[in-house]
């Protein structure tokens, strides 16, 4: 062993015997212990998924404008867990009072959603639709949450005087 090893457990071993003999330190034992017992179930539940098979038909006239706009998916949970979120200018609405349930196959739900232009004005206290841009999102959400999948997005294109109104 070289001198500096022996200088290092030296003084090592000078410090645990100055820390073994330093008046009110004292060894302390540490546990926890409870006297109620629980148990509990846990329950594993599929997340919520994206609608599927969506689609976004607006219905133009010409020189009137847009005169509604048609949305159709797919879901596997019920009516009471569907919504469409439409946004224009940062001002968003939800709803849920015009989807409608179009039929059933195999644990999956077919749903329907007309938005006309009074509707769409309404929802989003707008003076007018003679242009711009529209987010349209259909959510679908797990029973009984706030949680929703991610949604299915849709962008609305209003041209000016039903010129072509588009959704992609």
């Amino acid at each position: 062993m070289t001198r500096r090893a022996r200088v290092g457990a030296t003084a090592l071993g000078l410090l645990c015997l100055t820390g073994a003999l330093l008046p009110g330190l004292r060894a302390t034992e540490a546990a926890w212990t409870a006297d109620a017992v629980t148990t509990s179930t846990v329950t594993a539940v599929s997340a919520p998924t994206t609608a599927t098979g969506a689609t976004c038909k607006p219905t133009n006239v010409l020189v009137v404008g847009l005169q509604k706009v048609d949305l159709a998916w797919s879901s596997t949970l019920p009516l009471a867990d569907q919504r469409v979120d439409i946004t224009k200018n940062a001002t968003t609405a939800r709803d849920t009072s015009q989807i409608t349930l179009t039929g059933q196959t195999g644990g999956v739900y077919s749903y329907a959603a007309t938005y006309d232009t009074a509707k769409l004005l309404g929802l989003l206290n707008l003076g007018d639709l003679l242009g711009g841009t529209y987010g349209i999102s259909i959510q679908t959400g797990y029973p009984n949450t706030t949680w929703y999948a991610a949604p299915k997005t849709f962008t609305l294109n209003v041209i000016l005087l039903g010129l072509g109104s588009s959704c992609s």
